[in-house]
């Protein structure tokens, strides 16, 4: 593996030579200011521009840096000499040194980056430092034991810094809480698994990556509809405020979805109402929603509608809207949808509109609610079969999908409290966006 090291230059060329000298990298990356009066001339300078001085006086000169640790071919000044031109502007000296950090990363993408923060400007050590913990270099820095605290005396000793505390730190307190808020588990998840094994931390920190990895992890298959697996991520963790309420919710969702899905097992599940599964889509949609993915958002509460009639067509009268049984249908209905079985010479099978009109014709509490709401819901139902992911190629925008979810989210709620007894309503709890841990 190449061994990449990234060093600030001040105006003492010795830390940097023992650096390199401790490193052995195979290429050096000198960071150093620029202008006349600039560090650049410890790198570059010709003759014996490097000088160790006692107070003002001069006791040696000596070569450049490159001379003096024999870099020899390994040092290339038009790719490894890198000038900042203000060297007390901390952007400057970040936005550089990510610069390159970045180039290397892309040129030699298995390099194992070091960077030694000691020399040049306070600004350019901590524009080094920043950019090194962002882009997951190894930190160093050469010093000895201090006398006073003006400077340090020779007998450097180059060390690596333990940057383990911060990088967790800053994951966790500021990284995550945004994925969280955008309900982004995919990335929590790869960067939490990312830490835990390149860092060496303390036992009690290290358990609660684990813990947060796993409930990322169960949030994850959640959103994906995985619930049986998303269950056993997350009921460990039931002690926890911000977990314990969605999984009480996601085991009514699924002993919900077992009663309409055969291939589902809710042996795990909590009795609820039945119409738990269809909650769990309008929560989902929401959160396609907040992602501004707004055609993912339209699907799911398209799929909610569909589902709140099944499941009412099934719990209250056994009638599968994939094979309708007549022997199911009131004998007033026979005729008509006996006709309609001869003409498809096949089973009957109900669409969403037509689910609807059959709970309306059954005299249903459903189906009372959809006739009042039928003109809105199908006008709103135009929005998605326009799209892309319909019949059309309309991309949805935010408009799109605010009317379209005021009216059909609106409705599916009002459907299900018309068809619940009030005793059974569950409480459908949306994701946390901060995990108490």
């Amino acid at each position: 593996m190449t061994k990449i090291l990234f060093i600030t230059v001040g105006g003492s060329h010795q830390p940097i030579v023992t650096s390199i000298q401790i490193l052995q990298p195979d290429r050096v990356i000198f960071i150093c200011s620029d202008g006349n009066r600039g560090s650049k001339s410890q790198v570059i300078g010709e003759g014996t521009p490097c000088e160790v001085r006692r107070g003002n006086e001069i006791l040696e000169r000596l070569p450049n840096i490159p001379q003096q640790a024999k870099l020899g071919d390994r040092f290339q000044p038009n790719q490894d000499l890198v000038l900042i031109q203000e060297p007390d502007d901390l952007a400057e000296c970040y936005v550089t040194c990510s610069a390159k950090i970045q180039q290397i990363q892309q040129q030699i993408p298995d390099a194992q980056l070091m960077a030694d923060y000691t020399g040049g400007t306070k600004s350019m050590s901590v524009g080094l430092s920043m950019a090194a913990l962002d882009y997951r270099s190894t930190l160093y820095l050469t010093t000895a034991t201090r006398t006073n605290i003006i400077r340090v005396d020779r007998g450097e000793i180059t060390g690596q810094v333990s940057i383990s505390p911060v990088v967790v730190q800053r994951v966790i307190e500021q990284f995550l809480p945004v994925v969280l808020e955008q309900y982004n588990y995919p990335a929590a998840i790869t960067e939490l698994k990312r830490l835990l094994p390149e860092m060496a931390l303390p036992s009690e920190i290290k358990r609660k990556l684990h813990d947060l990895h796993a409930c990322c992890c169960g949030l994850d298959a959640w959103d994906r509809f995985n619930h049986r697996e998303a269950l056993e991520f997350l009921i460990p963790y039931m002690q926890k405020p911000s977990i314990k309420e969605v999984v009480l919710f996601l085991k009514r969702v699924i002993d919900s979805r077992s009663k309409m899905d055969s291939s589902f097992s809710g042996e795990e599940g909590s009795n609820g109402n039945g119409y738990e599964i269809v909650e769990d889509l309008l929560l989902n949609a929401e959160r396609r929603a907040t992602q501004q993915r707004y055609d993912d958002a339209v699907g799911r509460l398209y799929r909610a509608l569909e589902l709140l009639a099944q499941i009412r067509l099934q719990q209250q009268y056994e009638i599968q809207t994939d094979d309708v049984d007549l022997n199911k249908l009131p004998e007033a209905l026979h005729s008509r949808y006996e006709q309609r079985q001869k003409n498809h010479r096949s089973s009957i099978q109900l669409a969403l509109r037509e689910s609807y009109q059959l709970l309306a014709e059954l005299d249903d509490r459903l189906g009372d609610l959809y006739k009042a709401r039928e003109n809105r819901v199908i006008d709103s139902l135009k929005i998605r079969n326009n799209s892309l992911f319909a019949h059309g190629f309309q991309p949805i925008s935010d408009g799109d999908y605010q009317k379209f979810s005021e009216t059909v989210s609106q409705f599916i709620r009002e459907g299900i409290t018309a068809v619940v007894h009030s005793k059974k309503m569950s409480q459908a709890i949306q994701f946390p966006t901060s995990l108490d841990f």
